[in-house]
């Protein structure tokens, strides 16, 4: 039979359920004393009736890193704060959001050379391709 893993302290263990994949209300913190020392374990209960469902074993299958090296992950979606925004009219950068709007298919090698003849920042101009190309993917919904 495998040994029941025990942590330092209670954040741990808690963090050590929610990793295997139980809800956090779900997790029943268990104390163990020998030696003079405390340590820290969790099992699954019924929130309902107390009863233990699960109890958390060493080489348990939801806790090893390879199983969850294998869930799926969720696609990263931008927050509002970090999706790029288009620039205010008037400035350098809007002026280089416009000639890539009536140029989409620009490559980096072009706008450098339509930077350098319109007096654009060369690097600026490349940066703003990049948050250019964010913003329409996100907007049309290409990828």
């Amino acid at each position: 039979m495998a040994t029941m893993t025990t942590y330092t302290r209670r954040e741990n263990a808690r963090r050590a359920g929610v990793a295997a994949g139980v809800p956090t209300e779900r997790i029943k913190i268990t104390v163990h004393k020998s030696d003079g020392k405390v340590r820290f374990g969790w099992k699954e209960v019924d929130p309902s009736s107390g009863d233990t469902v699960r109890p958390q074993r060493r080489g348990d299958a939801a806790a090893t890193p390879a199983a969850k090296r294998t869930e799926a992950r969720p696609q990263r979606q931008h927050s509002e704060r970090t999706a790029p925004k288009r620039p205010r009219a008037g400035g350098k950068c809007a002026a280089i959001w416009d000639h890539l709007d009536a140029n989409p298919d620009t490559q980096v090698k072009e706008l450098r050379e339509v930077a350098v003849a319109r007096g654009w920042n060369v690097n600026n101009a490349v940066c703003e391709l990049y948050a250019w190309r964010r913003y329409t993917a996100i907007t049309t919904g290409r990828n």
